[in-house]
């Protein structure tokens, strides 16, 4: 078990300065698998930590990170693999995503869990967005199952295609759902991008990877697999407006390649739209931070400002553009070997970070705190008290996923993945294994795709999840 020490100065503005009122810790205290990154531009940036959750996909071990602008982290949380989206919100909580349970988590100003945000009504909670309301309700992004018979959609459908479906919700402060946003009774089936193949057997239809509030307070989604944000009425559900994809109903001025596979889109102050285009069908491909003013009466969308990387980076998933009180834009790339950028107004390089090779983070931010005086503890995982069998990481998945399980004691373990009729198609583990947290890696490279369910059997102890493979 590990205890970190994190001292807090306050000043009558209760305003922390980032780079000057709390210290680095020293680098022989720090465990030897948290990444650290390499800074590449360092000028003037804005002030605030660089917050990230690594890592997302790759090497070492799993942390939540606060680094100064000298890539130092001042503050470090061992957690269980993997988490995602460590930031700080309006209301002054943290939030982190926890993939083993299906759970965002909030932490107060010392770090302490708090609580903890999941969606309702037998839907699984999706990792790509928690938002914070002013009335102290919470917006979430959650997932299902279902099955349709996509031969009456298109020649060629699999007539029990396995379709992975979004909703969205909204919950109060006792987290009962107040409003449910189920995408497919909105979108069509057809509606996705060529991103998606409608004849495979399994698919994911919508992919809603952000969620936000429009100045009217109506929703505004990221729907990646459709190329498409979409405005949707906060009391009715009725779709306001829809922007990019097949559906496109704006004109875009000075911008005459839009955007796709999008992520992170969020409305700013002056209601423009500011999103991270992935890029995935530019020509050649590259990756952007775009920002739109939107005219829903006369349906134009205007690029009023754009940063495109000098190398391009092109990032297949992930990313975040985020603008900083003092108007720079702090862009995390994603699935890249560049980790996160943040340029001025005239679209000046001030800083510029990057991860060691193979490790990547889902977002970073920069945030100024705002934090109590106080001591915060951060301490590895206990040894748990029972068995637990948790929801692989990420699920659905294409080429590889990761199943952790905990053990309470000294135990011989089987771990094995079955196919929907029972038959046996891997064994992840097999033998005696230490009490604590394990992983095991699962990279089907000959199998189609369609539900698995993966089995862990230790002594009387039998338990089991399906999750879904997208070849």
């Amino acid at each position: 078990m590990r205890q970190l020490l994190l001292y807090i100065f306050i000043f009558t503005t209760g305003i922390l300065s980032a780079q000057t009122n709390v210290r680095s810790i020293p680098l022989d205290s720090l465990p030897s698998d948290l990444p650290l990154p390499t800074i590449t531009t360092l000028k003037n940036p804005a002030d605030g930590y660089i917050f990230a959750a690594v890592p997302y996909w790759g090497t070492g071990g799993s942390y939540l990170v606060m680094y100064n602008n000298q890539g130092r982290p001042v503050f470090f949380k061992n957690i269980p693999p993997t988490s995602t989206d460590f930031k700080l919100h309006e209301n002054g909580l943290l939030t982190y995503f926890d993939a083993g349970s299906r759970k965002f988590f909030a932490l107060d100003s010392t770090f302490a869990v708090i609580d903890s945000f999941w969606v309702q009504n037998g839907f699984t909670t999706d990792e790509h967005d928690i938002k914070f309301l002013r009335n102290g309700n919470v917006l979430l992004i959650g997932y299902d199952f279902k099955f349709f018979d996509m031969s009456q959609v298109v020649p060629g459908g699999d007539r029990n295609a396995s379709v992975v479906v979004d909703v969205v919700q909204e919950l109060d402060k006792k987290k009962t759902v107040v409003f449910e946003w189920k995408a497919y009774e909105h979108y069509k089936l057809t509606d996705v991008g060529p991103e998606v193949t409608l004849t495979d057997p399994s698919f994911l239809h919508s992919h809603i990877n952000s969620i936000d509030l429009d100045l009217d307070s109506n929703l505004v989604v990221s729907a990646r697999n459709l190329d498409e944000i979409t405005k949707i009425d906060r009391k009715s559900g009725n779709i306001l407006w829809r922007l990019g994809g097949k559906n496109n109903q704006f004109k875009f001025v000075n911008d005459s390649i839009g955007f796709s596979a999008q992520h992170s889109a969020s409305i700013l102050p002056n209601g423009n739209l500011i999103l991270f285009d992935n890029g995935l069908f530019h020509v050649p491909q590259f990756s952007r931070a775009v920002e739109y003013k939107l005219d829903a009466a006369n349906r134009t969308a205007t690029l009023v400002w754009s940063y495109r990387n000098n190398p391009d980076v092109a990032s297949i998933f992930w990313g975040n553009a985020q603008r900083l009180k003092n108007g720079n834009t702090f862009i995390g790339w994603g699935k890249s070997d560049v980790g996160a950028t943040e340029v001025d107004s005239r679209g000046e390089k001030v800083f510029e970070m990057s991860f060691p090779t193979d490790v990547f983070s889902y977002r970073v931010f920069r945030f100024p705190v705002n934090l109590k005086d106080g001591l915060s503890n951060a301490e590895g995982n206990p040894i748990p008290t029972d068995v637990h069998l948790e929801q692989n990481f990420p699920n659905p998945f294409n080429g590889s996923t990761v199943i952790s399980y905990e053990l309470p004691a000294l135990s011989y373990v089987s771990l094995i993945v079955y196919d929907l009729l029972g038959r046996e198609v891997a064994v992840l583990a097999h033998g005696e294994q230490a009490p604590g947290l394990h992983t095991a890696l699962f990279a089907p490279k000959s199998l189609p795709s369609g539900i698995f369910v993966y089995r862990l059997q230790t002594g009387n102890i039998s338990k089991a999840v399906k999750m879904l493979y997208l070849k």
